[in-house]
């Protein structure tokens, strides 16, 4: 997944034409925030019926916020989880949190990288 391109920056330089640039790095900051936040959520749960509901509200946060910012593998992710959950397909839902950490790290890393 290292060749996949987590950030669409045509997706980014769209949202900064639309809220202006310089409005545009504040609103990057916060979303990065945001998404560290939801990373120390996650590895603090427990897979029960309580915490997957917690990380299922996560999920459909992250559907809904990532794609205006170009992280389309994370609401992808996100995406996936969210119907896992909906099926209560809970093993697969469960071993889903690894890997939406390890994209949602990647996903803050890019952001951090961006020159703008």
């Amino acid at each position: 997944m290292d060749e996949i391109t987590l950030l669409h920056k045509d997706k980014i330089a769209s949202l900064g034409a639309q809220v202006g640039q310089e409005v545009l790095p504040t609103l990057l900051e916060i979303f990065t925030q945001e998404l560290q936040q939801y990373i120390g959520q996650i590895q603090q749960l427990t897979f029960d019926e309580q915490t997957r509901e917690t990380l299922a509200r996560i999920c459909h946060a992250i559907k809904g916020s990532a794609p205006s910012f170009g992280a389309n593998v994370l609401a992808q992710k996100a995406s996936n989880m969210d119907a896992q959950y909906k099926k209560q397909s809970w093993e697969e839902f469960d071993q889903g949190a690894d890997e939406l950490i390890s994209i949602l790290r990647r996903t803050v890393y890019e952001l951090e990288q961006l020159d703008l």
